[in-house]
Formats: C-alpha cells, structure tokens, sequence
C-alpha cells in the first residue's frame, strides 16, 4: 500500500526556491499494473491527486485521479478494463522538471503547459530519475510567497533610498531655513522616493533657488534627480549662482550628453527622451532685484501691494529632452522685488492632481484664489492650509505625481 504523501528529502539546492521544495514523495506504480490496483490506490488514498508511472525510475506517465474514476466507472469499462495496463487511461506526456529548476521558470514552464499541469500535478525529478511529484496549489503558493518576498525586499529598498535622498536635500532646507525668514517647502514624492527635487544656497550677493521636476516618479525619476543635481553642480561652477539662464542651459547640455539624448544618432540604438521643467531664481540683494529663467515651470508673485497675482509663466522648452536643441537659450527675466512681495512656485503635481466632486484637476484658478485668500498669513501657516485644502481635494483619489512647491515673502 502507498504511505501518506511527504515532502522528499534532497540535497541542498540553494537558497532560491526551487521545485525540489514542492515535491512529494509518492510511491509509483510500473505500466504493468493493472487499473484494478490503480482503482484501489485511489480509493485508499483520498489524498492521491495524481499517481505517476515509472519504469526503471524513469517516469512514464501520471494518471490524473478525477479522469481515471470519471473513466473507469463508465458502463463496462470496468469488465473492458480493470485487467489492462495502467497506462490506457495514462497522461503520456505530463510535465517533466528537475528538482532544481526554480519557482519562478516552473511557473513559467506551467503556463506555457496549461492549466493540466495545475490540475494534474508534475513529476519532480533529479538526474532523470523520479523523484516525487509537485502539485498545483503548492505551486501557486510557492509564486504567491515568492512575490511577497521580493515586494517586501523592493518595498525596504525604495524605503531606504528615500532616507539618502531625503539626506541630500536636507542641507539646502536648512540653508533655506536659515537665510529665509517667512518661507514654507514642501517636498511629497508620490512613491516614498520621486523625481521632484529642489536647491537652495545663500552667496555673497544674495541667494539662489532652484525647483526640478524630473522625467517619471518613484525610482526612474529619483535616478533623474541625480543626473539634475549632478548637471546642476557643474553649471555652478561654471557660471556662478547670479545668471539663472546659463544655468538652464548649461543643466539641458549636461542631461542631454549624460543620457545621449541627440536627434537622428549615428549608430541608430534608442535613446531615452527624459529632462525636466525647472525654475530657477536669484536674488540680488543689493539691488533688491529678482532674476529667474524658467523651463516649463510657472511662478506666481503675489504684491505687496495687494494687487492681482501675477503669473511668471515659464519658457515653453523642456531641459534635456531629445526635441530640446543642444545649446538652447532661455530667456532671463528680472524685476524689482518690494518688502513683503509673496512669491509661490510648485511643480505640476499640485495643480495636476485630480479629486473634487466633479473629478478634475486642481488647476491653476483653485491655486491662485487660496494664494490670494492667504496672502497675509505666515509663509508656514499658508503651506499648511494649502496642503489640508489639497489633501481634502484629493479626497480618495489616488495621487498622481510628486509634489514639490516653495513659498518666500520678501
């Protein structure tokens, strides 16, 4: 008689799951048997889903228990039957796999098997020799189990690089913080990490501040944010912190040859079409002058002297993009900064996000009313209002891209 069905013992195979952990140590039956003794087996056996049939510890086949009885409980067959071969009612080709082969091709090689070797089970083997069989279920607890891990693991290292991209933004709030007397920031990337970044630093004239939104979110757009940060430094030391415009385009050629964005290459491999809108502003102090360029990214000052808000709107060109030609220009633009001036600028993920009753953006209009509406608050105290506001827009929509958006009263 066959005993219970238990897990085979093997030899280590490695740390990776592997479909020797699924097997089963199932006695065999040879293709002499009759289907008289199979019948007894299956009805002994509850258990038994399948039973393989080896010759010389090679497998020849697996009978499947629901198409074997569904069989041979048809009218005669039994008579016809019961003293032949086992393998009339035989799965001739079932799937064969070495103890070895991993969780994640068995899955494959089972879908591209089809649903029988679910139902059925497949026979394990090692060297060629039977082993045992594996079942479906247990194969599909194996996947499950396999993802989790694997999400777990990503999770934890998405978790952790957000803790070293959160470091290297911390000393340009700190620099903010400390140069600037009423200013708020924000920075909520979608996905624990993102690709909105942002730059601050004070120099001997005054200071400047820079708002990136990079290509993607989640890790591709973090890994832009280092490509930006890096082209950003660099454009620094070429041109100092006072000429906004040199800096965009010296950031678009850095990002461009980083990621061999140029139209119609030579070798005709692919090339990414990834960049970034950007803002850049410096304040000279001296003059009480504010100098920006901008790629894409909107401004909005609001008067000191309570007049209408007024957008800075930004160039229509993308930094970096393929479409982006190498040494692009952007304009620089400048005007007269009064005490108390507000000036507001955020990355499309605040205007873009969706919610409302009606289930559309945010937008513009929504953001300027509340800049308006709150105007003589605090710059933190408007930052907090704005996000609740934004938070209860959103409502159970689910968010749609990082957030970034800074605020400075002069």
């Amino acid at each position: 008689m066959l005993a219970a069905p238990v897990r085979a013992t093997t030899a280590p195979l490695g740390s990776r799951p592997c479909a020797g952990d699924l097997c089963l140590a199932i006695a065999s039956v040879s293709p002499e048997c009759d289907n008289e003794t199979v019948l007894k087996l299956f009805t002994a056996h509850k258990e038994l889903v399948s039973l393989p049939v080896v010759e010389d510890g090679r497998p020849f086949g697996l009978i499947n228990r629901h198409i074997f009885l569904s069989q041979i409980v048809r009218p005669f067959h039994r008579e016809l039957y019961d003293r032949k071969s086992c393998i009339a009612f035989m799965d001739k080709s079932p799937l064969i796999v070495d103890a070895a082969t991993g969780i994640d091709e068995m899955a494959d090689l089972a879908v591209a098997y089809g649903e029988k070797a679910l139902a059925d089970g497949f026979i394990i083997t090692a060297g060629g020799r039977y082993l045992g069989i594996g079942l479906g279920i247990d194969l599909m607890r194996a996947v499950s189990e396999m993802h989790a891990l694997q999400h777990r693991q990503i999770v934890q290292s998405i978790e952790y690089a957000s803790v070293i991209q959160s470091a290297m933004l911390t000393p340009s709030r700190q620099a903010m913080t400390a140069a600037l007397a009423d200013s708020c920031l924000a920075w909520e990337p979608r996905d624990h990490v993102g690709g909105d970044c942002y730059y601050f630093m004070r120099h001997d004239r005054g200071w400047l501040a820079v708002i990136a939104d990079c290509t993607g979110h989640g890790v591709p757009g973090a890994f832009m944010t280092l490509i930006f940060s890096s082209a950003l430094d660099r454009a620094l030391a070429l041109h100092g912190p006072m000429h906004p415009d040199r800096l965009l385009g010296e950031i678009n050629i850095r990002i461009k040859d980083a990621l061999g964005q140029v139209e119609g290459r030579a070798d005709g491999t692919p090339a990414s079409n990834d960049g970034c809108d950007a803002l850049i502003v410096c304040l000279d102090s001296a003059e009480s002058v504010m100098r920006w360029s901008s790629a894409r990214l909107s401004a909005y000052l609001l008067p000191a002297n309570g007049g209408e808000p007024v957008e800075l709107a930004g160039n229509r060109m993308g930094v970096g993009y393929i479409e982006t030609p190498h040494g692009y220009a952007w304009p620089s633009q400048q005007r007269a900064v009064m005490p108390g001036d507000l000036l507001f600028a955020a990355t499309d993920g605040l205007t873009d996000q969706v919610g409302g009753e009606r289930r559309i953006m945010y937008g513009k209009r929504r953001l300027l009313a509340l800049l308006d509406r709150c105007r003589e608050l605090p710059m933190p105290e408007l930052a907090r209002t704005l996000q609740q506001e934004h938070r209860d827009y959103q409502g159970s929509q689910i968010r749609r891209d990082d957030l970034t958006f800074w605020g400075w009263r002069a």
